[in-house]
Protein backbone atom coordinates (compact mmCIF):
# COMPACT_ATOMS: atom_id res chain seq x y z
CA UNK A 1 0.00 0.00 0.00
CA UNK A 2 1.04 3.53 -0.11
CA UNK A 3 2.23 5.41 2.46
CA UNK A 4 -0.87 8.21 4.05
CA UNK A 5 1.84 10.81 3.93
CA UNK A 6 1.89 12.10 0.35
CA UNK A 7 4.73 13.79 -0.77
CA UNK A 8 4.97 16.62 -2.98
CA UNK A 9 4.76 16.01 -6.85
CA UNK A 10 8.08 18.09 -8.91
CA UNK A 11 6.85 19.85 -11.45
CA UNK A 12 8.06 19.97 -15.12
CA UNK A 13 11.74 22.02 -15.59
CA UNK A 14 9.28 24.60 -17.27
CA UNK A 15 5.91 24.53 -14.84
CA UNK A 16 4.77 26.72 -12.23
CA UNK A 17 6.78 25.18 -9.52
CA UNK A 18 9.78 25.33 -11.18
CA UNK A 19 9.46 28.98 -11.59
CA UNK A 20 8.09 29.92 -8.10
CA UNK A 21 10.96 27.99 -6.53
CA UNK A 22 14.26 27.74 -8.46
CA UNK A 23 16.55 25.80 -6.66
CA UNK A 24 19.79 27.81 -5.75
CA UNK A 25 22.37 28.29 -8.39
CA UNK A 26 26.17 26.99 -7.80
CA UNK A 27 27.64 27.67 -11.24
CA UNK A 28 26.73 31.51 -11.49
CA UNK A 29 29.56 31.52 -14.69
CA UNK A 30 27.82 28.93 -16.55
CA UNK A 31 24.19 28.88 -18.37
CA UNK A 32 22.91 25.84 -20.37
CA UNK A 33 20.52 25.46 -22.98
CA UNK A 34 19.55 21.65 -24.04
CA UNK A 35 18.79 21.62 -27.41
CA UNK A 36 15.28 20.05 -27.54
CA UNK A 37 15.83 18.65 -31.30
CA UNK A 38 17.07 14.70 -31.36
CA UNK A 39 16.95 14.95 -27.43
CA UNK A 40 12.92 15.05 -26.87
CA UNK A 41 10.51 16.97 -25.51
CA UNK A 42 10.52 14.46 -21.93
CA UNK A 43 14.02 13.56 -21.98
CA UNK A 44 15.09 17.56 -22.23
CA UNK A 45 12.58 17.66 -19.35
CA UNK A 46 14.35 15.03 -17.44
CA UNK A 47 17.61 16.07 -17.83
CA UNK A 48 16.64 19.52 -17.08
CA UNK A 49 15.12 18.41 -13.28
CA UNK A 50 17.85 16.94 -12.42
CA UNK A 51 20.92 19.53 -13.48
CA UNK A 52 18.37 22.35 -11.56
CA UNK A 53 18.82 19.81 -8.88
CA UNK A 54 22.09 19.78 -9.06
CA UNK A 55 22.88 23.60 -8.89
CA UNK A 56 23.41 23.89 -12.45
CA UNK A 57 21.59 26.95 -14.50
CA UNK A 58 19.33 25.70 -17.44
CA UNK A 59 17.61 28.41 -19.23
CA UNK A 60 14.84 27.34 -20.95
CA UNK A 61 15.24 29.89 -24.43
CA UNK A 62 18.61 30.16 -26.11
CA UNK A 63 19.75 34.08 -25.66
CA UNK A 64 22.69 35.69 -25.22
CA UNK A 65 23.23 34.64 -21.20
CA UNK A 66 23.50 31.05 -22.28
CA UNK A 67 27.79 29.68 -22.37
CA UNK A 68 26.88 26.10 -23.10
CA UNK A 69 24.83 24.78 -25.64
CA UNK A 70 24.01 21.16 -25.73
CA UNK A 71 23.15 18.75 -28.29
CA UNK A 72 22.66 14.89 -28.66
CA UNK A 73 23.03 12.41 -31.73
CA UNK A 74 23.27 15.67 -34.13
CA UNK A 75 24.54 15.27 -36.85
CA UNK A 76 27.75 17.73 -38.98
CA UNK A 77 24.90 19.24 -41.29
CA UNK A 78 22.19 19.53 -38.92
CA UNK A 79 25.06 21.60 -36.07
CA UNK A 80 26.07 24.20 -38.71
CA UNK A 81 22.55 25.04 -39.62
CA UNK A 82 21.66 25.16 -36.19
CA UNK A 83 24.86 27.36 -35.16
CA UNK A 84 24.42 29.75 -38.18
CA UNK A 85 21.09 30.56 -37.62
CA UNK A 86 22.02 31.07 -33.92
CA UNK A 87 24.79 33.11 -35.33
CA UNK A 88 22.78 35.30 -37.44
CA UNK A 89 20.04 36.19 -34.84
CA UNK A 90 22.59 36.99 -31.94
CA UNK A 91 23.08 41.09 -30.89
CA UNK A 92 26.81 42.10 -32.25
CA UNK A 93 29.79 41.73 -29.73
CA UNK A 94 27.79 39.01 -28.36
CA UNK A 95 30.42 36.11 -27.07
CA UNK A 96 29.95 32.42 -28.70
CA UNK A 97 28.80 29.88 -26.62
CA UNK A 98 30.50 26.31 -26.62
CA UNK A 99 28.43 24.04 -28.79
CA UNK A 100 29.35 20.80 -27.18
CA UNK A 101 28.13 17.12 -26.97
CA UNK A 102 25.52 15.96 -24.59
CA UNK A 103 28.83 13.66 -23.41
CA UNK A 104 29.95 17.24 -21.41
CA UNK A 105 26.37 17.61 -19.90
CA UNK A 106 25.91 13.68 -18.55
CA UNK A 107 29.64 13.77 -17.40
CA UNK A 108 29.10 16.91 -16.07
CA UNK A 109 25.80 15.51 -13.87
CA UNK A 110 27.63 13.17 -12.90
CA UNK A 111 30.67 14.81 -11.44
CA UNK A 112 28.07 17.18 -9.82
CA UNK A 113 29.89 19.76 -11.07
CA UNK A 114 30.69 21.31 -14.95
CA UNK A 115 33.67 19.45 -16.11
CA UNK A 116 36.22 21.07 -17.79
CA UNK A 117 35.24 21.16 -21.46
CA UNK A 118 37.47 18.88 -23.66
CA UNK A 119 38.08 18.70 -27.51
CA UNK A 120 36.27 15.72 -27.26
CA UNK A 121 33.09 17.42 -25.81
CA UNK A 122 33.25 20.38 -28.72
CA UNK A 123 30.76 19.58 -31.96
CA UNK A 124 33.03 23.14 -33.61
CA UNK A 125 36.19 21.26 -34.03
CA UNK A 126 34.81 18.24 -35.82
CA UNK A 127 32.39 19.89 -37.33
CA UNK A 128 35.32 22.52 -38.88
CA UNK A 129 38.55 19.68 -38.94
CA UNK A 130 36.07 16.69 -39.28
CA UNK A 131 38.41 14.62 -36.47
CA UNK A 132 39.29 16.23 -32.75
CA UNK A 133 43.58 16.19 -32.38
CA UNK A 134 43.14 15.22 -28.54
CA UNK A 135 40.98 12.35 -29.87
CA UNK A 136 43.12 10.75 -32.35
CA UNK A 137 46.81 10.94 -30.25
CA UNK A 138 44.47 9.16 -27.68
CA UNK A 139 43.60 6.90 -30.03
CA UNK A 140 47.20 6.00 -31.90
CA UNK A 141 48.69 5.83 -28.33
CA UNK A 142 49.46 1.64 -27.56
CA UNK A 143 47.94 1.76 -24.31
CA UNK A 144 44.48 3.04 -25.78
CA UNK A 145 44.91 0.48 -28.16
CA UNK A 146 45.86 -2.16 -25.86
CA UNK A 147 43.05 -1.56 -23.56
CA UNK A 148 40.11 -1.47 -26.35
CA UNK A 149 41.91 -5.54 -27.31
CA UNK A 150 41.46 -6.80 -23.79
CA UNK A 151 38.08 -5.04 -22.86
CA UNK A 152 36.46 -6.47 -25.62
CA UNK A 153 36.72 -9.98 -24.43
CA UNK A 154 34.61 -11.49 -22.02
CA UNK A 155 35.11 -11.45 -18.31
CA UNK A 156 37.99 -9.16 -18.67
CA UNK A 157 37.38 -5.42 -16.83
CA UNK A 158 39.34 -2.02 -17.24
CA UNK A 159 41.30 -3.33 -13.98
CA UNK A 160 42.10 -7.12 -15.74
CA UNK A 161 43.30 -4.98 -18.80
CA UNK A 162 44.91 -2.39 -17.00
CA UNK A 163 47.12 -4.73 -15.40
CA UNK A 164 47.73 -7.23 -17.56
CA UNK A 165 49.05 -4.43 -19.95
CA UNK A 166 51.47 -2.91 -16.78
CA UNK A 167 53.03 -6.43 -16.79
CA UNK A 168 53.76 -6.39 -20.62
CA UNK A 169 50.87 -7.80 -22.51
CA UNK A 170 49.94 -6.35 -25.70
CA UNK A 171 47.99 -9.05 -27.90
CA UNK A 172 45.43 -12.01 -27.78
CA UNK A 173 48.49 -14.13 -28.42
CA UNK A 174 50.12 -13.20 -25.58
CA UNK A 175 47.22 -14.27 -23.44
CA UNK A 176 46.80 -17.22 -25.17
CA UNK A 177 50.27 -18.51 -24.44
CA UNK A 178 49.48 -17.93 -20.69
CA UNK A 179 46.51 -19.71 -20.10
CA UNK A 180 46.87 -19.94 -16.42
CA UNK A 181 46.40 -16.01 -16.50
CA UNK A 182 42.99 -16.47 -17.33
CA UNK A 183 39.46 -17.61 -15.51
CA UNK A 184 37.24 -19.76 -17.05
CA UNK A 185 34.99 -16.94 -18.32
CA UNK A 186 37.72 -15.38 -19.71
CA UNK A 187 38.90 -18.81 -22.16
CA UNK A 188 35.45 -18.72 -23.31
CA UNK A 189 35.37 -15.02 -24.15
CA UNK A 190 38.99 -15.85 -25.89
CA UNK A 191 37.75 -18.61 -27.79
CA UNK A 192 35.08 -16.47 -28.88
CA UNK A 193 36.22 -13.17 -29.51
CA UNK A 194 36.43 -12.66 -33.09
CA UNK A 195 32.03 -13.42 -32.95
CA UNK A 196 32.11 -11.45 -29.85
CA UNK A 197 33.86 -8.67 -31.31
CA UNK A 198 31.38 -8.53 -34.00
CA UNK A 199 27.92 -6.43 -33.60
CA UNK A 200 25.09 -8.42 -32.94
CA UNK A 201 22.24 -7.13 -34.96
CA UNK A 202 18.25 -7.15 -34.49
CA UNK A 203 17.95 -10.54 -37.03
CA UNK A 204 20.32 -12.25 -34.23
CA UNK A 205 18.23 -11.03 -31.66
CA UNK A 206 14.68 -11.74 -32.97
CA UNK A 207 16.23 -15.49 -33.64
CA UNK A 208 17.64 -15.59 -30.03
CA UNK A 209 14.31 -14.48 -28.38
CA UNK A 210 12.65 -16.92 -30.69
CA UNK A 211 15.28 -19.75 -28.89
CA UNK A 212 15.00 -18.67 -25.50
CA UNK A 213 10.86 -18.43 -25.28
CA UNK A 214 10.34 -21.99 -26.67
CA UNK A 215 12.84 -22.89 -23.84
CA UNK A 216 11.17 -21.35 -21.56
CA UNK A 217 7.72 -22.04 -22.33
CA UNK A 218 9.32 -25.80 -22.47
CA UNK A 219 10.36 -25.37 -18.94
CA UNK A 220 7.34 -23.56 -17.45
CA UNK A 221 4.46 -23.08 -19.54
CA UNK A 222 3.40 -19.48 -18.87
CA UNK A 223 6.44 -17.67 -18.40
CA UNK A 224 6.95 -14.61 -20.18
CA UNK A 225 10.35 -13.51 -21.77
CA UNK A 226 11.26 -9.82 -21.88
CA UNK A 227 13.93 -8.56 -24.25
CA UNK A 228 15.65 -5.65 -22.44
CA UNK A 229 19.05 -3.68 -22.87
CA UNK A 230 19.87 -1.16 -25.60
CA UNK A 231 18.12 -3.47 -27.91
CA UNK A 232 14.65 -2.69 -25.92
CA UNK A 233 15.93 0.97 -26.26
CA UNK A 234 16.08 1.00 -30.04
CA UNK A 235 19.62 0.24 -30.72
CA UNK A 236 20.12 -1.41 -33.99
CA UNK A 237 23.03 -2.86 -32.83
CA UNK A 238 24.95 -4.39 -29.63
CA UNK A 239 27.50 -6.59 -28.56
CA UNK A 240 25.14 -8.65 -26.23
CA UNK A 241 21.43 -9.52 -25.86
CA UNK A 242 19.59 -9.50 -22.27
CA UNK A 243 16.31 -11.22 -21.60
CA UNK A 244 14.23 -10.62 -18.56
CA UNK A 245 11.89 -13.90 -17.19
CA UNK A 246 8.71 -14.07 -15.13
CA UNK A 247 5.85 -15.58 -14.35
CA UNK A 248 2.39 -13.92 -14.00
CA UNK A 249 2.03 -16.11 -10.70
CA UNK A 250 4.59 -15.45 -7.89
CA UNK A 251 6.82 -18.08 -6.67
CA UNK A 252 6.24 -20.07 -9.86
CA UNK A 253 9.39 -18.82 -11.68
CA UNK A 254 11.47 -20.32 -8.47
CA UNK A 255 13.80 -23.20 -10.40
CA UNK A 256 12.83 -22.46 -14.07
CA UNK A 257 16.19 -20.89 -15.09
CA UNK A 258 17.96 -24.21 -14.85
CA UNK A 259 15.72 -26.12 -16.32
CA UNK A 260 15.65 -23.32 -19.54
CA UNK A 261 19.08 -23.89 -19.02
CA UNK A 262 18.93 -27.67 -19.44
CA UNK A 263 16.58 -27.34 -22.65
CA UNK A 264 18.95 -24.91 -24.30
CA UNK A 265 21.86 -27.65 -23.75
CA UNK A 266 20.04 -30.55 -24.97
CA UNK A 267 19.73 -28.59 -28.12
CA UNK A 268 23.86 -27.83 -28.40
CA UNK A 269 22.76 -24.00 -28.35
CA UNK A 270 25.46 -23.17 -24.76
CA UNK A 271 28.82 -22.76 -25.29
CA UNK A 272 29.50 -21.48 -22.24
CA UNK A 273 27.31 -20.29 -19.13
CA UNK A 274 27.77 -19.19 -15.25
CA UNK A 275 24.94 -19.50 -13.58
CA UNK A 276 24.49 -17.12 -10.53
CA UNK A 277 21.62 -17.99 -7.59
CA UNK A 278 19.54 -15.36 -6.21
CA UNK A 279 20.92 -14.15 -3.40
CA UNK A 280 17.91 -11.59 -2.49
CA UNK A 281 18.19 -10.08 0.88
CA UNK A 282 16.78 -7.05 2.32
CA UNK A 283 15.76 -5.17 -0.64
CA UNK A 284 17.01 -1.30 1.07
CA UNK A 285 20.30 -3.01 0.90
CA UNK A 286 20.53 -3.30 -3.12
CA UNK A 287 19.82 0.78 -3.39
CA UNK A 288 23.59 1.26 -5.11
CA UNK A 289 24.52 -2.30 -5.93
CA UNK A 290 24.27 -4.79 -8.54
CA UNK A 291 21.07 -6.61 -8.13
CA UNK A 292 20.50 -10.29 -6.44
CA UNK A 293 17.92 -11.67 -9.37
CA UNK A 294 18.93 -15.24 -10.30
CA UNK A 295 20.56 -15.16 -13.50
CA UNK A 296 22.69 -17.07 -15.71
CA UNK A 297 25.59 -15.40 -17.75
CA UNK A 298 26.36 -17.10 -21.35
CA UNK A 299 27.66 -17.50 -24.82
CA UNK A 300 25.32 -19.31 -27.54
CA UNK A 301 25.73 -20.92 -30.44
CA UNK A 302 23.33 -18.85 -32.47
CA UNK A 303 22.54 -20.89 -35.73
CA UNK A 304 23.12 -18.78 -38.86
CA UNK A 305 20.88 -18.96 -42.10
CA UNK A 306 22.21 -21.46 -45.11
CA UNK A 307 24.06 -20.36 -47.74
CA UNK A 308 25.55 -16.61 -48.86
CA UNK A 309 23.65 -14.85 -51.56
CA UNK A 310 24.90 -15.57 -55.40
CA UNK A 311 25.39 -12.11 -55.81
CA UNK A 312 28.46 -12.37 -53.86
CA UNK A 313 32.12 -13.90 -53.89
CA UNK A 314 31.76 -17.90 -52.87
CA UNK A 315 33.30 -17.88 -49.74
CA UNK A 316 32.94 -20.28 -46.84
CA UNK A 317 29.64 -19.43 -45.05
CA UNK A 318 29.73 -20.39 -40.95
CA UNK A 319 26.34 -22.41 -39.83
CA UNK A 320 26.51 -20.46 -36.51
CA UNK A 321 28.15 -17.20 -34.32
CA UNK A 322 28.64 -16.54 -30.91
CA UNK A 323 26.79 -14.54 -29.12
CA UNK A 324 26.76 -13.17 -25.61
CA UNK A 325 23.36 -13.45 -23.32
CA UNK A 326 22.50 -12.64 -19.99
CA UNK A 327 19.14 -14.70 -18.90
CA UNK A 328 17.63 -12.33 -15.94
CA UNK A 329 14.59 -14.17 -13.62
CA UNK A 330 12.63 -12.00 -11.43
CA UNK A 331 9.24 -13.03 -9.61
CA UNK A 332 6.52 -11.16 -10.85
CA UNK A 333 5.92 -8.38 -7.63
CA UNK A 334 9.50 -7.13 -8.93
CA UNK A 335 9.32 -7.45 -12.44
CA UNK A 336 8.69 -3.60 -12.85
CA UNK A 337 11.66 -2.57 -11.30
CA UNK A 338 13.86 -5.50 -12.77
CA UNK A 339 12.40 -4.28 -16.38
CA UNK A 340 13.33 -0.89 -15.50
CA UNK A 341 16.80 -1.38 -13.92
CA UNK A 342 17.47 -3.91 -16.98
CA UNK A 343 16.65 -1.43 -19.74
CA UNK A 344 19.20 1.32 -19.01
CA UNK A 345 21.14 3.32 -19.60
CA UNK A 346 23.55 3.21 -16.90
CA UNK A 347 23.77 6.65 -16.46
CA UNK A 348 19.97 7.21 -16.51
CA UNK A 349 19.79 4.55 -13.71
CA UNK A 350 21.89 6.33 -11.93
CA UNK A 351 20.42 9.90 -12.29
CA UNK A 352 17.07 8.62 -11.63
CA UNK A 353 18.22 6.98 -8.61
CA UNK A 354 20.07 9.89 -7.51
CA UNK A 355 17.01 12.08 -7.69
CA UNK A 356 14.54 9.11 -6.29
CA UNK A 357 16.98 9.70 -2.97
CA UNK A 358 17.93 13.01 -2.81
CA UNK A 359 15.09 14.65 -4.01
CA UNK A 360 12.15 12.13 -2.82
CA UNK A 361 13.65 10.32 0.36
CA UNK A 362 13.21 7.16 -1.98
CA UNK A 363 15.47 4.19 -2.46
CA UNK A 364 14.91 2.87 -5.90
CA UNK A 365 16.55 -0.57 -7.29
CA UNK A 366 15.71 -2.89 -9.59
CA UNK A 367 13.98 -4.96 -6.82
CA UNK A 368 11.76 -2.19 -5.42
CA UNK A 369 10.73 1.38 -4.39
CA UNK A 370 11.24 1.61 -0.80
CA UNK A 371 10.04 4.47 1.49
CA UNK A 372 12.48 4.62 4.61
CA UNK A 373 10.70 6.71 6.38
CA UNK A 374 7.21 4.31 6.27
CA UNK A 375 9.43 1.56 6.22
CA UNK A 376 6.83 0.69 3.47
CA UNK A 377 7.49 -0.65 -0.41
CA UNK A 378 5.79 0.68 -3.42
CA UNK A 379 3.64 -1.92 -5.31
CA UNK A 380 3.49 -1.18 -8.90
CA UNK A 381 2.28 -3.56 -12.09
CA UNK A 382 4.07 -1.60 -14.51
CA UNK A 383 7.09 1.34 -15.31
CA UNK A 384 4.59 3.74 -15.51
CA UNK A 385 3.84 3.43 -12.14
CA UNK A 386 7.04 4.17 -10.30
CA UNK A 387 7.39 7.09 -12.69
CA UNK A 388 4.32 8.42 -11.28
CA UNK A 389 5.29 7.67 -7.98
CA UNK A 390 8.15 9.99 -8.43
CA UNK A 391 6.41 12.52 -9.65
CA UNK A 392 8.03 12.34 -13.15
CA UNK A 393 6.45 11.84 -16.76
CA UNK A 394 7.11 8.64 -17.86
CA UNK A 395 10.05 8.08 -20.39
CA UNK A 396 9.58 5.33 -22.99
CA UNK A 397 12.81 3.13 -23.41
CA UNK A 398 14.01 4.89 -26.57
CA UNK A 399 14.54 8.32 -24.56
CA UNK A 400 17.00 6.83 -22.21
CA UNK A 401 19.47 6.74 -23.43
CA UNK A 402 21.88 8.37 -21.72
Amino acid sequence: MLPKRRRTRVGSPGGASASSAPAPTRFPGIAVYLVERRMGRSRRAFLTRLARSKGFRVLDACSSEVTHIVMEQTSGEEAVCWQERRAAAAPPGCTPAALLDISWFTESLAAGQPVPVECRHRLEELLEHGACEEVERVRRSERYQTMKLFTQIFGVGVRTADRWYQEGLRTLDDLREQPQRLTQQQKAGLQHHRDLSTPVLRPDVEALQQLVEAAVEQALPGAIVTLTGGFRRGKLQGHDVDFLITHPEEGQEVGLLPRAMRCLQDQGLVLYHQYQHSHYGDPAQHSHSMDAFERSFCIFRLPQPPGASVREAPKPCPTWKAVRVDLVVAPISQFPFALLGWTGSKLFQRELRRFSRKEKGLWLNSHGLFDPEQKTFFHVASEEDIFRHLGLEYLPPEQRNA
